[in-house]
């Protein structure tokens, strides 16, 4: 016995890792029926795609159909308060100190009577009420005028909840689907408020059922009834068109699907090559000044140090122009700074266009020096680039009546070379430049000066 409970236990305990294992691998082998059958697992999901958004079209479909009919009820029933307040201050605060003329309830048997104003919302509602196609107008209330006992109160469960609401919420509205008749209808109601001007009236009409009338209660209700039939039928057809359209383009999508990924094994390499070129541009958008769009300071960082490293490897010469733009401050003093960013700009243009090959850099290196790097180029060559510099710079004949050595803008060029080796770096390299650099400011500005020249003379 004690065998048996001891292989049944074994066999729980097999089942329950082999579960454990199958929830494990279900996201390897869902993956794998991916990579075999793409197409029936994309077909899958557009279908299911596709019915979630019929499902979404239909909600928002019914949301809109609401929506809509909301809207109307409300301007409908803005438009028969509009026309009782304008009724009531208009005519009958008019009319009140005329003789022979009579406010009433039940002026259809008085001479020279005319409708108090609920009694003229009242008739509106009914004049343009169209039983037929289900449209009614009602104004109701829990005291209608004797007259009007038989149809002034509330008919139904729906009025009479909307007229308990509504003395509990006289700011809200009430509001709700259902069907009358055989026509699924929306009816909307908002309460009438008692204003001061219609206290007196109706707490002193001898007929009137009320008499303790204040300010700001709820003394009737004002409801459409509409039906949604037409609605209705204009949101179905605009569903089916939307469904007609979302079919087409699902099965242009699952069309379009087969005819990718009949290639897409094939294409697999090419796309992976175009991603790394443009993760490549991408990078360098990442590593260029705003301004000049130069390489930035920490790009050109990067970028020497690369180039001294593969000057190591095969012990070619590295040069290094630093370029400073001569009284650049008294310029955007003179000039302001917007004419200093266009300045700074043209000079990036010159010294963009003054590197040729792949591997040769200009680079903006901080406020308005810049730098321009020249891998396997000797002191010659680069004296040759910025000779060319100079020149270009001079054509631009940019004015700088404020610098101390032309009435133009003018550049200051240190240059160095280095043949890379492992007791120099590549920080040695930028010091050389700077100090030539500084040498050709010293020498009066608009020139450039070679640091191997300069190690010549003082030695």
């Amino acid at each position: 016995m004690k065998t048996f409970t001891q292989q049944q236990e074994k066999m729980t305990i097999a089942k329950s890792v082999n579960c454990i294992n199958k929830i494990f691998n279900f996201p390897k082998e869902l993956y794998q029926l991916f990579y075999k059958r793409p197409i029936v697992i994309l077909v899958t999901l557009l279908c299911v795609g596709l019915g979630v958004a019929l499902q979404g079209s239909y909600y928002l479909s019914i949301n809109l159909v609401d929506s809509q009919a909301i809207q109307y009820a409300r301007v409908s029933v803005k438009t028969m308060n509009e026309a009782r307040k304008l009724y009531s201050s208009n005519v009958v605060g008019r009319i009140r100190s005329v003789d022979d003329v009579k406010v009433s309830s039940e002026y259809h048997y008085i001479s020279g009577g005319i409708p108090n104003p609920a009694t003229y919302t009242i008739e509106l509602g009914e004049n343009i009420s169209d039983v037929s196609n289900g449209v009614l107008f009602r104004l109701y209330s829990d005291y209608p005028f004797p007259n009007r006992q038989k149809t002034g109160g509330p008919r139904d469960s729906f009025e009479r909840e909307a007229l308990n609401y509504l003395k509990e919420h006289p700011e809200a509205s009430f509001y709700r689907k259902e069907k009358v008749g055989d026509r699924l209808s929306f009816r909307y109601t908002e309460p009438l408020i008692m204003e001061q001007s219609c206290v007196t009236c109706h707490n002193k009409l001898p007929n009137s059922p009320k008499k303790d009338w204040k300010v700001g209660d709820v003394r009737g209700i004002v409801q459409i009834t509409q039906p949604l039939d037409n609605i209705l039928l204009i949101a179905s057809d605009g569903l089916k068109a939307i469904y007609t359209t979302q079919a087409i383009v699902i099965g242009l999508a699952i069309l379009g699907l087969i005819l990718v990924i009949g290639k897409f094994r094939t294409i697999n390499e090419e796309l992976e090559e175009k991603v790394a070129a443009r993760t490549v541009a991408l990078h360098r958008l990442a590593t260029v000044d705003d301004l000049t769009q130069l390489v930035n300071r920490r790009e050109f960082n990067k970028l020497l140090e690369q180039e001294w490293e593969r000057g190591l490897r095969r012990q070619q010469p590295l040069s290094l122009i630093l370029c400073d733009i001569d009284c650049f401050k008294n310029y955007n003093d003179t000039y302001g700074h917007l004419a200093g960013d266009d300045c700074l700009r043209f000079v990036a243009r010159v010294l963009q266009g003054s590197v040729k090959h792949g591997r040769e850099v200009a680079a903006r290196y901080g406020g308005e020096e810049f730098a321009i790097v020249l891998p396997e180029a000797d002191s010659v060559e680069a004296s040759k680039v910025a000779a060319l510099i100079k020149n270009e710079i001079h054509n631009l004949k940019i004015p700088h009546k404020t610098s101390l050595s032309c009435n133009y803008v003018t550049l200051s060029m240190g240059i160095a070379t280095f043949i890379p080796s492992y007791n120099k770096s590549y920080e040695q390299l930028i010091q050389a430049s700077d100090e030539a650099l500084y040498e050709a400011k010293n020498r009066g500005r608009d020139r450039f000066v070679v640091f191997n020249e300069l190690l010549q003379l003082k030695h």
